[in-house]
């Protein structure tokens, strides 16, 4: 079986774009790999996800696939934007609770960056639409496995009223089947069957 490097030491991204990818038939291992990579003070999620690529394939001298997110709150003027990790690294989502105190806007959207770098160095970029939705008003005590960031357990997507971290694997699979063409990772699995790479 073929193995795609994913440069990332989140199990939760290479778990999920496995599942992606057997969703539209491609029998494929997806390897997490944690690269030490320069992190680029950017202000673009797709300028960091860009960077952080071509810095893996340069290391590895093989394709790699990279992902890059963002999230955004509207209350807080889109911060923190590609900063997140450093935010939550820092402050916790107990940190963005206390932000969110008293306001009445709660919106908030994500966004995704899949960079994919092939044998000779092409590059390939699958972007989400933003993934909106709201802050809960408390932060879910629930860690699921698959979670990619603790911001699952605050965030509540428009089409539900509960947060990531309480879907169930189908309830998620089956909406990113029903918004395939705007979700990143479902449009990279689509491309990547289509390229037989």
């Amino acid at each position: 079986m073929k193995t795609l490097i994913f440069a990332t030491s989140n199990q939760g991204k290479a778990t999920s774009l496995k599942r992606h990818l057997a969703s539209v038939g491609v029998p494929v291992t997806v390897e997490a790999r944690p690269l030490e990579l320069i992190e680029p003070q950017a202000d673009t999620a797709l300028e960091v996800a860009l960077s952080k690529a071509r810095q893996a394939f340069a290391l590895l001298s093989q394709p790699v696939i990279v992902d890059d997110s963002a999230f955004h709150i509207t209350a807080l003027g889109g911060f923190p934007g590609p900063y997140i990790k450093y935010m939550l690294s820092t402050l916790g989502i107990e940190g963005i609770m206390a932000f969110m105190k008293g306001q009445k806007d709660r919106t908030a959207y994500f966004e995704s960056h899949l960079v994919y770098i092939d044998e000779q160095g092409n590059e390939h970029v699958s972007s989400d639409a933003p993934y909106t939705g709201v802050i809960a008003q408390s932060s879910d005590s629930y860690s699921h496995p698959d979670e990619w960031s603790p911001l699952w357990r605050i965030f509540i997507p428009e089409w539900t009223t509960k947060t990531i971290s309480q879907l169930t694997d189908s309830e998620r699979m089956e909406h990113a089947k029903e918004v395939s063409a705007s979700d990143a990772y479902m449009q990279f699995a689509e491309w990547y069957q289509s390229a037989g790479e």
